[in-house]
């Protein structure tokens, strides 16, 4: 419970330092609501375009690890315009050994599967 309560207070501390910072500057700089409501419109758009890069640089990353270890899945996926959607199957694929398993016999298939879907 203490946990939480510091959690809790460090949160509002940074939201409270935040506020104070951003009123200071609005009112440092006479700013009316119209062009502060503008700002903050721009600025979560900035923000949004951020979170968007981040998501497709991830996907560009996955993509180039599975070139460069298993090639010829890359290519499979690379004609189906499909290899950046790769980073979202990746975690369930490593940690079911998947792609290491060419030559696996039905009863490993299966193995692999019940390992996918745990």
């Amino acid at each position: 419970m203490a946990v939480n309560i510091h959690i809790a207070a460090n949160y509002l501390t940074n939201a409270g330092f935040t506020l104070a910072a951003a009123s200071s500057v609005a009112l440092g700089m006479n700013l009316n609501l119209e062009i502060s409501a503008l700002a903050g419109g721009w600025a979560a758009r900035g923000i949004a375009t951020a979170g968007i890069y981040g998501v497709v640089q991830k996907a560009a990353d996955s993509a180039h690890r599975l070139y460069v270890t298993y090639p010829s899945y890359y290519a499979a996926l690379y004609a189906q315009e499909l290899e950046m959607m790769y980073f979202l199957l990746e975690p369930f694929f490593e940690r079911a050994k998947a792609l290491k398993a060419e030559w696996a016999s039905d009863s490993d298939i299966a193995d692999i599967i019940a390992r996918m879907i745990r």
